[in-house]
């Protein structure tokens, strides 16, 4: 998969997730994106790409822009974004 696609992938199932109420954490996301042979080794790198994917959206469609901040949880639940 190309960025671009990872980006979209990352979105529309941020939304259908967002959708259901449900989070999950980077290293879930990441183990979704290994199953499609796109996974990013670390968060740190993941969280770069899902940064990106939330940039890219948030241009294209604010709602997917708004389930992507409130889908992926870092690793004690908290918004990966919140630090």
């Amino acid at each position: 998969m190309s960025k671009e696609e990872i980006y979209d992938f990352i979105g529309t199932l941020a939304l259908i997730l967002y959708s259901k109420n449900i989070q999950i954490s980077l290293n879930s996301l990441n183990s979704i994106l290994k199953d499609k042979k796109s996974d990013y080794g670390s968060n740190r790198a993941l969280a770069s790409a899902v940064s990106a994917s939330y940039t890219r959206w948030k241009v294209k469609d604010p709602v997917i822009y708004q389930a992507i901040a409130h889908t992926y949880v870092d690793k004690d639940g908290d918004f990966a974004w919140d630090k």
